[in-house]
């Protein structure tokens, strides 16, 4: 069997030094074509996303690989269907794997992931349920590049909720393969069960039951917009200017709450928060509540957390201490989020111990204040498994963003690299086919996902109302297993967007989180991505967030 290119780099280091055991949040499966034979052509999964192997020296043997990506859950089995339709008569090897992922430099992440209940129309699978009968690998499977684990060692021992021996075990550098047959033309559906197997010393989110204090404070929130662009720039440097006239014309649209992004690291001045600062916010906080209006005031921007949890936790400690005492005496519609879309280092047990230790410094001073925290990794819905929360704050709201589909939602922007990507209309398919921009070329989710985007009717399209539904029915589910509330903390699209896809957009997105009772809050204001037309002081997106 071939190794993957990035495998061959790590030989060295993976000799000298043991993967380290993490969790998985995704899965891979690889659909190899024998050399000589033809490209088996389009494979379709969901949930995820199917592309090809990109890992591969050569444009053919790239082509005869492809490689499966979808989301796992540790605390519930995923179902997954994967199609394709084989173009010779042959067999095709089925390789199950897991996601790639480094500890450190040159130490990979041993990121077990389960399997179980296959089955196969147009094919058969040997061992479908993928028990094993004694030592070593499932009968009809291979483990061809180390030893399988015994059934008393990890991850068997540490598999719940999965129970007995009817599952497989497999990771990136351990995969499990089979070859399957298949006949030309005939379609091939496989079906199968994925969880991500729990490490050794994880500790899971603890469920709640019945209604909370934090349910009731969300229940209390509907449709929101940030003031986005303002206060989380440095000061001087590229952010606008609000006033009282902007929150009367906020609360005149409809909107019941407002969140207010705040760089406070820039916010100081002689260890305190500067006076000057205070003098400027505190008015415009205190005109929102005179229009009954609710308050979501979070730290915006502050990367250095992210890159740096552990130096920079004392920081984030004392400058929400000094947060915190300032505000305890406002009424209960203030709330505080502690930090905008977590990211890169700020995860797993490292985010874990900083939100406890937060929540309990806010917990000093305001004991009953609602606070709203958001998962690792830009606050996405997929990375809600890796959140988790002191079991006995029953006061806490989970707030995530969701910019599906994100090609649309920012084309056209410079800090994600989209800056030629423009044009896309929503929903898909565009009247006619988009071209990717040349600079985008090298970028296999973006090649891939242009390619559905121009091919697939908008009941399939990447650029749909099924990629919003699919981000916020995960943290729905998240939601109901757990007990904790979801509040939609940050959606939108960019202005270089056609204005009637904007409208088509906002309105699906508002729609699908108002039938799973998510409040919401768009990014943002007058801006960007903005709701509101400073230059005809008109709405942008009325009829959207407001109509029928």
């Amino acid at each position: 069997m071939r190794l993957l290119l990035c495998l061959l780099t790590l030989t060295s280091a993976l000799l000298a030094e043991e993967p380290v055991p993490h969790l998985a949040s995704s899965a891979r499966l690889f659909l190899r074509v024998p050399d000589g034979s033809p490209p088996i052509g389009e494979a379709r999964v969901s949930p995820g996303v199917a592309s090809p192997g990109n890992y591969e020296p050569t444009p053919e043997k790239r082509e005869r690989l492809t490689d499966i990506n979808f989301p796992i859950h540790w605390w519930r089995w995923t179902k997954v269907e994967v199609s394709f339709t084989p173009t010779y008569d042959g067999k095709i090897e089925l390789d199950l794997n897991g996601p790639w992922g480094e500890a450190r430099p040159g130490v990979l992440q041993q990121m077990e992931v389960l399997w179980r209940n296959f089955s196969a129309i147009g094919s058969t699978i040997e061992n479908p349920g993928v028990k094993r009968t004694g030592e070593g690998s499932p009968d009809g499977w291979k483990s061809p590049w180390r030893p399988y684990p015994a059934p008393t060692v990890w991850p068997f021992t540490a598999a719940e909720p999965a129970k007995g021996n009817g599952f497989g075990a497999s990771w990136h550098g351990r995969p499990l393969t089979q070859s399957i047959p298949v006949k030309k033309g005939v379609a091939v559906t496989l079906k199968f069960e994925v969880l991500g197997a729990q490490p050794p010393g994880f500790v899971g989110m603890k469920r709640l039951v019945g209604d909370s204090p934090a349910h009731q404070a969300a229940a209390k929130l509907k449709r929101g917009v940030n003031l986005g662009n303002n206060w989380e720039s440095p000061p001087g440097e590229w952010g606008i200017k609000f006033d009282k006239g902007d929150l009367d014309q906020i609360a005149a649209e409809g909107f019941d709450h407002i969140r207010v992004p705040v760089a406070w690291q820039h916010r100081l001045k002689d260890g305190a928060i500067d006076p000057a600062f205070l003098a400027e916010i505190e008015p415009m906080l205190r005109h929102a509540l005179s229009k009954r209006m609710r308050i979501i005031l979070n730290w915006q921007h502050f990367d250095e957390l992210s890159r740096d949890p552990e130096g920079k936790r004392a920081e984030f400690m004392r400058v929400w201490n000094l947060i915190a005492t300032h505000f305890k005496d406002w009424p209960p519609e203030l709330m505080f989020e502690l930090i905008n879309e977590p990211n890169t280092k700020m995860d797993g047990a490292v985010m874990t111990s900083i939100y406890a230790e937060a929540i309990n410094t806010l917990r000093r001073t305001n004991p009953g204040r609602t606070i709203l925290v958001d998962p690792p990794q830009w606050a996405s819905c997929s990375t809600l498994d890796r959140l988790v929360l002191p079991e006995e704050d029953h006061n806490i709201i989970v707030s995530v963003h969701c910019y599906d589909p994100f090609e649309f939602t920012h084309q056209g922007a410079s800090w994600v690299g989209l800056t030629d990507l423009k044009g896309i209309t929503y929903p898909g398919p565009p009247s006619s086919p988009l071209t990717l921009p040349t600079s985008l070329r090298d970028a296999t989710d973006r090649v891939a996902w242009i390619k559905d985007y121009n091919r697939l009717p908008a009941t399939e399209s990447p650029c749909s109302k099924k990629s919003i539904e699919r981000a916020l029915d995960e943290a729905i589910r998240w939601s109901a297993y757990f007990g904790r509330p979801i509040h939609l903390g940050e959606f939108g699209s960019n202005r270089l967007a056609d204005q009637a896809s904007r409208n088509r957009y906002s309105r699906d997105v508002r729609t699908v989180a108002e039938a799973r009772r998510i409040p919401w809050t768009l990014w943002e204001w007058k801006a960007g991505f903005g709701y509101w037309d400073p230059q005809t002081n008109k709405p942008l997106l009325k009829e959207a967030l407001f109509g029928k």
